[in-house]
């Protein structure tokens, strides 16, 4: 396998517009059956594990406790309820929450979303760049409204302007395994008019424009980014894969108020 694979969607899209950076990088031969499979079920899983995390912060988020007291008995309320359900308290990365809400207008608030993850989004793997050993990925997926109007509620995206575009790393320890998902938050594309046009403009900020210093106040802080993804040694040599200590890569981890935490995003395989 060669340092990385541009398999199905890249092949699709290769005559579609795009920079000559992008489309020099892109893998001239056509992938073996075998590595079809392996590259569209990578992708089902990549998609599903968004959706996952998505329908766990609409379930078990609870807006309501935003701006409320914060007295003895609604303290161990809270804590009750997020001792059983890590994580949902809060999306640091603002990477899945979102999704998980709508706005209600009569209220003038945010709520849960009625509505399952599964019947409001349509979420599409459309690029997947593996690392050498294929444990460690880089996936470009395109996020799709499918928001019903409900009655009081805010529409959820601009009618004509339903297309985000996000990336996202992969990590697992072994090849058989699923990913486990966290945000790349470098780059993000919100309220495109069409599937193209958002995974057009993800795909060349990444794969051209990813190189840099660290944002201020993340992990990354001065840290130098030398290559984009798709380069050979993007994932020897990116800060995102060096380790943090030695449980944790830097990918898996942010920075709140000068303290670092990893992200309790839910696993992939449960």
């Amino acid at each position: 396998m060669r340092f990385f694979i541009l398999l199905i969607s890249i092949l699709i899209l290769g005559n579609c517009s795009g920079s000559k950076q992008d489309k020099n990088r892109k893998e001239s031969l056509i992938p073996s059956p075998q590595m079809e499979v392996k590259y569209k079920k990578d992708k089902q899983q990549i998609a599903d594990c968004f959706i996952k995390n998505v329908e766990y912060f609409r379930k078990y988020h609870r807006y309501e406790w935003r701006f409320v007291g914060d007295s003895d008995s609604l303290r161990n309320i809270r804590e009750k309820h997020y001792k059983k359900y890590p994580g949902a308290d809060w999306d640091p990365a603002n990477f899945f929450e979102p999704y998980a809400a709508r706005f209600d207008l009569k209220n003038d608030e945010y709520i849960n979303s009625p509505i399952p993850t599964d019947q409001q989004l349509t979420v599409t793997t459309d690029t997947i760049v593996y690392s050498k050993d294929s444990l460690f990925c880089v996936a470009i997926l395109i996020v799709k409204g499918n928001y019903i109007k409900i009655a009081n509620i805010e529409e959820g995206m601009v009618a004509g302007r339903e297309y985000d575009a996000k990336a996202l790393i992969g990590y697992r320890t072994n090849i058989e395994k699923p990913f486990d998902i966290y945000p790349l938050k470098k780059h993000s594309v919100v309220g495109f008019e069409s599937y193209k046009a958002a995974s057009i403009m993800l795909r060349d900020l990444y794969f051209n424009k990813l190189k840099g210093i660290g944002s201020t106040g993340s992990v990354y802080e001065r840290m130098q980014f030398k290559q984009n993804v798709g380069d050979k040694d993007f994932f020897e040599k990116s800060p995102y894969f060096q380790k943090y200590d030695n449980k944790y890569y830097n990918f898996q981890m942010y920075r709140h108020l000068g303290k670092d935490y990893p992200y309790q995003y839910l696993n992939c395989e449960d």
